[in-house]
C-alpha cells in the first residue's frame, strides 16, 4: 500500500487504537516499510524527524543547495530547546550544531540525511548519491548555477538555446533606478514599470512563439514583498492578469520554488541608493531564481551594483555570466517618477544628433562641474562631433570635468598602436579633463553642476552616428531640485567604486 502525506499529518495519521481499560492511541513505530521524504531540503528537521520513528527505511530526495525550509522558531529558543534535549552543552555555541541538520533554525531534514549516510562516492561534495544530469534549462542557464552551488558536476542535457532563439538564454537590461524603503520591504518603481512595460510590448510576440498566454509564459521573482505588489499594480494597468489560477506568477522566490517558466524576470530592487548584500546571504536565491527558467533567465535591474558585488558572490558570478556580447536587451527603461516633481514637462532625447547637441550646448554654458558616464570611449567621435573641442573650451573657462570609461570595454588597439583607452586619455589629459578608469561600467550619465542629469542608453563618447552601427537610444533629462541628490549619490558610487 502506498500514501502520500506531508511530514507535519503523518504521525497524527499512522496511530492504532487499542481496547484494554480504554481506548489509547499509539503512535505505529516502525510500521512503515519504506519512507520516501521528496523536497526534503524544504522540511524542518523537527517535523521530518519525527516521521523516521514510523518506518524501518527512509529514502530522502532533496537539494540543500535551493531553498531552505522556514522555521518559526527564534534563534534563542532554538538554542533552548537543544540544551533541553541534551544536544548542545550549556557552554557550546550552536554555530557547532548548524552542520548537522539538528537546528530548527537553520537545519532540515536533507541535511540530516546527509549525516546520516555512510555513502559518499564524491569527496567535493555532500555525501548520499547525486542525479547530475539536468534536461530543463538550456545549457547557458543551468551552468550558472553549475558553477555557483554543483562544483560544476551537473551535466546538461538540454542543448544551448537555438540560433533563431526570441531571447537570449542568459540576458539583461540595464536599470538606473532607485530602491526605496516601503516598512520592512523595498521596492524599486522604475525598475517595477520597466519590467511591465517590457511584458506588455512583447507579449504578441511571446504568445506567438509560446502559443499561450504571457501569463504562463513568464514569471517573475524578486527579494521584496512590496515589489511584488508593485508589479501586480503595473500588471493590472498593462491588463495583464495577475489573480487566480490564469494570473502571471510574480513574488519572491518561492513563488516558483519547484516550479518552472519559458521566461523568468528577476528584479533585483538594489540600486546604487542601498546595498544588495541580502541577496548574496545564501546561493540557494539566485540557484531557484535562474534555474526555474527554461528558454531564457532575464535581469531587469542595476548591473552596476551587480558588477561591485563581493567577489565571489553569488551576485558577481551572475554578473561574469551575463556582462557578455550580444545579451543586453534592446529596451528602454521607464523614465524615474521620483526625479520629475519639479520639472515640469519630461524632455527626451531619441537619436544621436539630440545627443550630440545637447552635449555641446552644455558644454558651452557657464557651468562649472561635469560628470560624464560613457562606458565605451573613441577619439576619432570625440573629434569628428566636435565634443572633444567643446570639453578643451569649458575647461579653459576653468570647468571641473570627469569622465567615467570601461577599460575592459576599450582595449581595442588603434592605427597608431596604442589601445582605445590610452589614445583618448592622452588628448583628455593634455585638455585638463580628468578620465577615470572604472571596470564593468553600464550606466550612461551626464550630471552638469547639481541641477541637471541626463540617463539613459547613449554612449556619449563613442556611439556610431551612422552606418550598419548606429542605434537609436534614448535618454531623459531631469532638472531641478530633485536631481541634487542623485547626481550627489551617483558621484558618490562612482568614487567609491574606483578607489
Amino acid at each position: 500500500m502506498q500514501c502520500r502525506l506531508s511530514p507535519a499529518c503523518l504521525q497524527s495519521s499512522l496511530t492504532a487504537a487499542e481496547t484494554e481499560a480504554k481506548w489509547a492511541n499509539e503512535y505505529l513505530y516502525d510500521f512503515i516499510d519504506l519512507l520516501i521524504i521528496d523536497e526534503a531540503g524544504q522540511a524542518l528537521p523537527e517535523v521530518a524527524g519525527a516521521a523516521f520513528a514510523l518506518a524501518k527505511r527512509a529514502l530522502v530526495i532533496g537539494d540543500t543547495k535551493q531553498i531552505e525550509p522556514i522555521s518559526a522558531v527564534p534563534r534563542a529558543v532554538d538554542v533552548g530547546n537543544l540544551r533541553e534535549a541534551g544536544l548542545l552543552e550549556a557552554d557550546a555555541d550552536i554555530q557547532n550544531l548548524d552542520a548537522t541538520g539538528l537546528c530548527s533554525t537553520s537545519g532540515s531534514a536533507m541535511r540530516l540525511a546527509q549525516r546520516a549516510c555512510q555513502v559518499s562516492p564524491w569527496p567535493d561534495l555532500e555525501p548520499g548519491l547525486w542525479l547530475f544530469e539536468h534536461r530543463r534549462c538550456h545549457d547557458e542557464i543551468i551552468e550558472y548555477s553549475n558553477a555557483l552551488c554543483y562544483k560544476g558536476k551537473l551535466r546538461p542535457r538540454r542543448g544551448p538555446a537555438p540560433s533563431d532563439a526570441l531571447l537570449p538564454a542568459m540576458g539583461y537590461l540595464h536599470v538606473d533606478g532607485k530602491a526605496v524603503r516601503a516598512g520592512n520591504s523595498r521596492l524599486n518603481p522604475t525598475e517595477a514599470q520597466t519590467i511591465v512595460a517590457w511584458i506588455a510590448e512583447n507579449r504578441r510576440a511571446l504568445e506567438a512563439r509560446y502559443n499561450r498566454p504571457v501569463e504562463q509564459i513568464v514569471g517573475i521573482v524578486t527579494p521584496f514583498g512590496a515589489q511584488v505588489r508593485e508589479m501586480r499594480r503595473a500588471c493590472s494597468a498593462h491588463k495583464i492578469t495577475v489573480s487566480g489560477r490564469t494570473g502571471i506568477t510574480i513574488g519572491t522566490v518561492h513563488a516558483l520554488q519547484g516550479a518552472e517558466r519559458p521566461v523568468v524576470i528577476f528584479s533585483p530592487v538594489y540600486s546604487k541608493h542601498a546595498d544588495g548584500g541580502f541577496i548574496d546571504g545564501s546561493p540557494s536565491m539566485l540557484n531557484v531564481t535562474v534555474s526555474r527558467a527554461k528558454d531564457s533567465f532575464l535581469l531587469f535591474g542595476d548591473m552596476d551594483m551587480l558588477a561591485n558585488a563581493i567577489p565571489g558572490s553569488p551576485r558577481a558570478l551572475l554578473s561574469s555570466f551575463l556582462d557578455r556580447p550580444g545579451l543586453e536587451l534592446g529596451f528602454q527603461p521607464t523614465p524615474r517618477a521620483d526625479l520629475q516633481e519639479s520639472q515640469g514637462q519630461l524632455q527626451i532625447l531619441r537619436d544621436a544628433a539630440e545627443h550630440d547637441a545637447f552635449l555641446l550646448n552644455v558644454l558651452s554654458t557657464d557651468a562649472r562641474r561635469y560628470l560624464i558616464v560613457s562606458p565605451w570611449i573613441k577619439l576619432r567621435t570625440m573629434e569628428r562631433t566636435g565634443i572633444l573641442k567643446a570639453l578643451e573650451l569649458a575647461t579653459a573657462r576653468s570647468a571641473k570635468i570627469d569622465i567615467y570609461a570601461d577599460p575592459l570595454l576599450n582595449a581595442n588597439l588603434t592605427p597608431n598602436g596604442t589601445n582605445q583607452m590610452d589614445e583618448a586619455a592622452g588628448a583628455l589629459k593634455q585638455i585638463g579633463v580628468t578620465l577615470h578608469r572604472l571596470e564593468k561600467l553600464h550606466s550612461k550619465i551626464v550630471a552638469v553642476d547639481d541641477d541637471l542629469l541626463c540617463v539613459g542608453s547613449f554612449n556619449w563618447l563613442s556611439a556610431d552616428r551612422e552606418g550598419q552601427y548606429a542605434r537609436h537610444e534614448t535618454s531623459y533629462i531631469y532638472r531641478g531640485k530633485d536631481v541634487e541628490a542623485e547626481i550627489r549619490v551617483t558621484k558618490e558610487d562612482l568614487k567609491r567604486r574606483t578607489s
